[in-house]
């Protein structure tokens, strides 16, 4: 169940990836999972419209859009069955888990074919994360496996209005 909205919980996560802006770009989607991390170890204090699924698709709902167009906070509402496609990033990235158990799904990119190869997979659950910088080089799936609705909460180097496009290079897997 989610909690009521605490403004002030947001208002601190954006203050310290503001501060993780100024990191080294290798080091900037870990620091940002850090901080999604502690900004929800004490539970989800999403609001109910935040939490509202998508019978169709993961659900998306904008949570703060740095002014600057630097990053966007998202919440990604996944039903049971619900799967990303398999995609790398075009930007960096950083995500916890705040309700349920996802499933990250990893791959290999053959970067001639650009196909992908399942290489292994690891459970999320709550307090969970992980990040990755931009390319080729962490190739992913995410989703929900389990029978009950699971929540994460994402950081995404891009302004609010590229995260639907901007975000995601989805990848065909190898036969």
């Amino acid at each position: 169940m989610c909690l009521t909205l605490e403004t002030d919980n947001l208002a601190a996560l954006t203050r310290v990836i503001d501060a993780a802006m100024a990191l080294p770009p290798d080091r900037l989607p870990g620091a940002v999972q850090h901080a999604l991390q502690a900004a929800f170890a004490d539970g989800n204090w999403l609001t109910p419209a935040q939490c509202q699924p998508d019978p169709q698709r993961y659900a998306r709902h904008v949570l703060q859009a740095d002014p600057q167009g630097r990053y966007t906070v998202v919440a990604l509402v996944w039903q049971a069955g619900q799967f990303s496609p398999v995609h790398a990033h075009h930007t960096w990235c950083a995500l916890t888990v705040v309700q349920g158990e996802l499933q990250e799904h990893y791959y290999a990119c053959d970067r001639q074919s650009l196909r992908a190869t399942p290489l292994h997979w690891q459970p999320r659950a709550v307090g969970a994360g992980s990040s990755g910088t931009d390319g080729l080089d962490q190739v992913h799936r995410l989703g929900n496996a389990g029978g009950e609705t699971a929540i994460s909460v994402h950081v995404y180097g891009v302004e609010a209005a590229r995260v639907a496009t901007g975000v995601n290079r989805v990848l065909a897997l190898a036969s």
